[in-house]
């Protein structure tokens, strides 16, 4: 017996696909009295006709669809709030003022002074607060990628803030910029 291919089904109560642009509509009434919100209704409701679409083979031909089609926007509205709390939204003219960085010639300077002070630290001491503080590592995790123990990252960190703070107040106090430094191999922790 073949199994019946519910997008050609010519039972009275019409084909699959006949079938889910009927529930449109009270699919949407559903999920607005679910979400609350119109917008968010209409994503879960084309959400749920994507998922249903990709399930139609799993459909049983002539059960009914509502109960069906009614528990997949459910599914989705939980999974929503469930992935929500994750996000932050921000009213478009809130994000727009985010977005426009104030023009301060003196945060370029500053950046590359700090950049060349940072060359004049010890290469350990530059590998820690490179990898703690610019690209974000906890300091375990810098300390098995640097190959030592937490407490030397956060010892090589603390000393080389200090370092970096007491070369950019030097730079910031003089008018002339830093030198390079000669190579630096680091016999410093």
């Amino acid at each position: 017996m073949c199994p019946r291919d519910p997008l050609q089904d010519s039972s009275s109560k019409g084909s699959f696909v006949d079938q889910l642009e009927a529930m449109v509509p009270q699919m949407r009434v559903f999920a607005r009295r679910l979400c609350r919100n119109d917008d968010l209704a209409d994503d879960i409701v084309q959400e749920a006709c994507l998922k249903a679409w990709a399930a139609r083979d799993r459909f049983i031909a002539g059960a009914p669809m509502r109960p069906w089609l009614f528990r997949i926007i459910r599914n989705a509205h939980i999974q929503h709030w469930r992935k929500a709390w994750r996000c932050a939204y921000l009213d478009p003219s809130d994000a727009e003022a985010c977005l426009i960085a104030p023009d301060n010639p003196e945060w370029t300077s500053d950046f590359q002074a700090m950049q060349q002070a940072l060359q004049h630290l010890p290469i350990k001491q530059r590998e820690a607060i490179v990898a703690v503080l610019a690209v974000g590592f906890s300091y375990e995790e810098a300390g098995q990628l640097l190959g030592c123990s937490e407490g030397t990252i956060k010892s090589r960190v603390s000393r080389g803030r200090e370092a970096l703070a007491g070369l950019m107040e030097g730079a910031t106090s003089r008018s002339d910029a830093l030198e390079p430094p000669p190579d630096n191999t680091g016999k410093a922790a």
